[in-house]
């Protein structure tokens, strides 16, 4: 390590010819000099041991390490002694002593109270030296000046450490702002982690959808072999529950707690038997869990932290990096977008297939729900896995990156313009435009516009063949490229489509400040018919209104069966789209599927008790505008109900439908504020929904 002059030349009198003379004399007349400075490492550990902070460390080290800390101690001290060493050769192996203080937790007072022993240790040497009075103050003052070179390398080393830790967080805290997805952000941290000094793997857990804990991410030099050996059963996984023994261990504790769990030593620590022998294998000595919790103190996820060296993470300094790493990743964490748990050893699977460009798109079909016919198509890729099998996005986006992110949207984008380069060729009836999604990051990353025009340019297409559908699960940290990236898109005659307009992120007011072109009705709404038909039916019903009253024609996603189809087309969407129209399909089938198809519903005449009771929603909001106006709302009564025709069609299965209906059309009269009109709309709308829910069975 290289000193600055004017430091060195303090201690430039204890070095040299002179002193290295006088050290050789004394080196003579002590023969048994070894014999010494073995007494002298044996008392120098009986000082530490009879301190409690101190004793605690020794106690975590093998009887190996003991010994071989102790010859360490030794040639320490002999070095002290040594004629011809140079002040740089003393101070950098002061500071790699130093170094493994800092690893082990020994802390500077500790230090500081031990280098008492060394300053009696030369008095007690010089005393017995026959040398003159003022050989033995020279030597004196220059082993003294040694020793001081020493101490200031060792507050030195620790210094450094605590350098290095400010260091470590400040470019954790950089890579979470840099990341803006989850498995980025696992990545980034967990590089970061594990290339810090000190660290021997490090591992991110959390639990499935069974309950069971998934090792998502891995760090460090031993994180993938130990991570394959807990997949492997080599050593357990740690499980939640306290009632075995792999819920039993510093994990499994975290979890329940919430608080940051600590292991000193894998051979001491009885409660981790079941992972000693691996540890061994991989030469863990401690190990940290840091429990990521949510905002009521909630354990999510387990990041595990092992070490090489013995009592790593109870240095204080080491416990206040782990209270700042549970902060800073929890939050992290909880600001992404929470995807489903997928393996580390899967991600990497995807990870490679996408590398090798196995994607395919496939292409679900959007229908205009007034017309019948197909209006646009949805391109939805895939991964071939390798047995041939087609992964879904749900299983394999979680594992991708920004970087990941943007190749797919690359092959992706390559794909749908081929074959709709195709399809203008061969079939120029079909000459609609396909949607597909952009990612996140998308409108305020320009390799992403760049891929957009370079392929329209390169496939010959125009610009309005085109419709980015837009999913932010979080809102854009620069707004204003955002809104300008849009205007660029459409300016150029690329539409715009809001996705799962009604879910968790996407949120209403969004519509007022990105101007759409299209808005998309999250299918999560529609699946919730099932349980509530009559809220399912509300939601569309006003967000359709919101939409279109915003300019943006409405997409219903999530369309399973008739009765969704009929009821979306009666409550004003746009156009439809779900498995009850088709599902996702190869390119080679949209043709045939175009010919064959015909939409199976007559908006006036519902064939489905689903289809009737949006009807009747529908006429239930019309009474209600009406209320001021007691003859126009009478003989809006006395009109026929959608679920008059619904019962004309004579495909009621319930022979009490009919004459519910007519009470409720005599209650009608009495205002729809009347209580038991109010009570009889309760009682068919629940009828209706039973009635459809029989249909689909």
């Amino acid at each position: 390590m290289t000193l600055p002059d004017s430091y060195l030349a303090d201690f430039a009198s204890s070095y040299g010819e002179e002193i290295d003379r006088l050290l050789n004399r004394l080196l003579e007349n002590h023969p048994n000099i070894d014999d010494d400075i073995h007494e002298f490492t044996e008392s120098f550990y009986k000082h530490l041991s009879d301190r409690a902070q101190s004793s605690a460390i020794l106690a975590r080290l093998s009887p190996v390490e003991l010994d071989r800390l102790k010859s360490k101690q030794a040639e320490h001290l002999k070095t002290l002694l040594s004629p011809g060493i140079t002040r740089e050769a003393q101070y950098d192996r002061a500071l790699e002593v130093g170094w493994i203080h800092e690893m082990v937790g020994v802390r500077l007072p500790t230090l500081m109270e031990t280098y008492h022993l060394y300053y009696a240790k030369i008095e007690e040497i010089l005393s017995t030296e026959a040398l003159a009075t003022d050989h033995k103050d020279r030597l004196r003052a220059a082993l003294h000046q040694r020793l001081q070179l020493d101490v200031e390398a060792q507050i030195a080393s620790h210094a450094r450490y605590d350098g290095e830790i400010a260091s470590v967080l400040a470019t954790l805290d950089a890579a979470i702002q840099k990341a803006s997805n989850l498995a980025d952000t696992l990545r980034y941290t967990l590089q970061v982690l594990g290339d810090f000094d000190g660290i021997a793997a490090c591992l991110f857990s959390r639990p499935d959808a069974h309950g069971a804990m998934q090792i998502e991410a891995e760090g460090g030099k031993e994180g993938s072999l130990y991570a394959e050996a807990l997949r492997t059963r080599r050593a357990p996984l740690f499980e939640t529950a306290a009632t075995s023994e792999a819920g039993d261990g510093p994990a499994g504790r975290a979890w329940r707690s919430g608080q940051i769990q600590t292991n000193n030593s894998f051979q001491e620590n009885a409660t981790l038997h079941a992972w000693k022998h691996e540890a061994a294998q991989r030469g863990f000595r401690s190990s940290a869990a840091v429990p990521l919790i949510d905002e009521s103190g909630q354990s999510f996820a387990i990041l595990s932290l092992y070490s090489y060296w013995p009592g790593f993470f109870s240095a204080v300094t080491r416990e206040a990096m782990l209270r700042h790493i549970q902060q800073s990743m929890s939050h992290a964490i909880l600001r992404c977008e929470q995807t489903s748990v997928v393996s580390a050893d899967l991600s990497r699977k995807y990870r490679q297939y996408l590398e090798d460009g196995a994607v395919e798109m496939l292409y679900q079909p959007i229908i205009n729900l007034r017309t019948g016919k197909l209006d646009s198509l949805e391109a939805l890729a895939r991964l071939h896995g390798t047995g041939g099998q087609l992964i879904s996005p749900a299983a394999f986006l979680p594992a991708f990156g920004n970087a990941g992110l943007l190749r797919l949207f690359q092959l992706g984008l390559d794909q749908v313009c081929l074959q709709m380069r195709s399809w203008r060729d061969n079939h120029s009836e079909l000459t609609l435009s396909v949607g597909i999604n952009l990612p996140p990051d998308g409108l305020t990353q320009d390799a992403y516009r760049d891929c957009v025009f370079e392929t329209l340019s390169r496939w010959d297409l125009p610009a309005s063949v085109l419709t980015l559908e837009m999913l932010e699960s979080r809102e854009s940290l620069d707004i204003a490229r955002r809104d300008a990236r849009i205007a660029e898109f459409q300016q150029a005659g690329i539409r715009i489509a809001q996705d799962d307009l009604g879910s968790g992120h996407s949120s209403l007011l969004r519509m007022d400040r990105v101007p759409c072109d299209r808005v998309k009705i999250d299918q999560g709404l529609v699946r919730g018919a099932l349980k509530r038909p009559v809220r399912a039916l509300e939601f569309i019903y006003h967000l359709t209104l919101l939409a279109q009253g915003f300019g943006a024609p409405v997409t219903v996603e999530g369309l399973e069966d008739l009765g969704l189809i009929e009821a979306a087309a009666i409550l004003g969407a746009d156009h439809g789209q779900g498995y009850g129209i088709a599902k996702p399909m190869r390119s080679q089938d949209v043709m045939t599927w175009n010919r064959t198809w015909t939409l199976p519903i007559d908006a006036e005449r519902p064939r489905t008790a689903l289809g009737a009771l949006a009807g009747y929603l529908l006429w239930d909001h019309k009474l209600g505008m009406l209320s001021d106006w007691p003859e126009l709302a009478a003989n809006f009564i006395k009109e026929p109900w959608l679920v008059h025709r619904y019962l004309d069609r004579g495909v009621n299965p319930d022979p009490e439908l009919p004459s519910m209906l007519e009470r409720t059309q005599i209650l009608a009269l009495h205002g729809q504020r009347s209580p038991k009109y109010a009570k009889m709309r309760k009682e068919l709308i629940e009828r209706l929904g039973e009635i459809w829910l029989q249909e689909r069975q």
